[in-house]
């Protein structure tokens, strides 16, 4: 190896070492920086010592799939819920519990051709069968919370994030009533946004959206994955017509800005969490 050759290749190791040294110095600072945190259906009893330990939060959410006219995928509420859970769930780590698919909707009693029948939520409006919804009674829905809440405490976990993408009136008031039990126990349950309320910003906010799988909610779900919106049939049948999904909106339709909403929501609860966890000592 000539002089010219020798002294390329020095240089050439060195800047490699150099470059090396940077990396795993960035690694380190990564992994310090890494919350720990698990999924509950991968763990042993050794993680689960190690969870109620150091990070003894447990994230759970209860939602049901549901019909969301004809555009919108059945599985909206969970989906989107669970996307804010998970990425407020990175930052602060702790225990991930799998969504509940469940979730409780209002019963409207009317006497039919065959006697008494169910409308069930929107179908009140439509007056016929919205297809794809799977709901449980409120006390269904309330004797699974406190079973869960029962045995998270059980295991000795210091604080529950209890969360939902559906906000049908029973289903909202069975949560709140379940987790408001907790407020003195040795074991707090955080439901909604917590103690910070933080207003959206003003260009986050989709005017004139009617709620229930209008414009607003499918730019949220597009916002986690497009291909679960079908704008081409957004607004178009009777039936989404009935409850004011039209077509006239599809323009409005935002999954950018549905996806930054869902980060907004994300970093608010992740600082309602991390508020609580504060004041608990962890």
């Amino acid at each position: 190896m000539n002089n010219v050759s020798r002294r390329k290749f020095m240089s050439g190791a060195i800047a490699a070492g150099a470059g090396l040294a940077v990396a795993q110095s960035v690694k380190g600072q990564e992994q310090k920086s890494n919350v720990k945190k698990w999924r509950w259906e991968q763990m042993r009893p050794d993680d689960l010592k190690e969870a109620i330990a150091e990070r003894p939060v447990a994230w759970i959410m209860f939602s049901p799939l549901e019909w969301h006219g004809e555009a919108m995928s059945f599985g909206c509420d969970p989906i989107i819920g669970q996307t804010v859970v998970d990425k407020a769930w990175e930052k602060v780590g702790g225990v991930r519990i799998p969504t509940i698919y469940i979730g409780a909707e209002t019963d409207y009693k009317y006497w039919g051709e065959k006697g008494l029948m169910s409308h069930w939520g929107l179908e009140q409006i439509t007056e016929e069968h919205n297809p794809g919804s799977l709901y449980v009674r409120p006390i269904t829905l309330q004797l699974v919370v406190e079973d869960y809440l029962y045995f998270l405490q059980r295991e000795g976990f210091k604080l529950v994030v209890v969360s939902t993408g559906h906000g049908a009136t029973e289903h909202i008031k069975v949560l709140n009533e379940v987790c408001g039990r907790y407020k003195d126990g040795p074991m707090k349950v955080m439901f909604g946004r917590g103690s910070r309320r933080t207003r959206m910003p003003e260009e986050l906010r989709f005017e004139g959206s009617g709620g229930h799988a209008d414009f607003s909610e499918a730019s949220l779900l597009g916002g986690v994955d497009p291909n679960l919106v079908d704008k081409s049939k957004f607004g178009v049948i009777e039936r989404d017509r009935k409850v004011k999904l039209l077509k006239e909106n599809v323009d409005k339709i935002d999954f950018e800005k549905g996806r930054k909403i869902i980060e907004f929501r994300a970093k608010q609860l992740e600082m309602n969490v991390k508020e609580i966890l504060k004041e608990l000592g962890y």
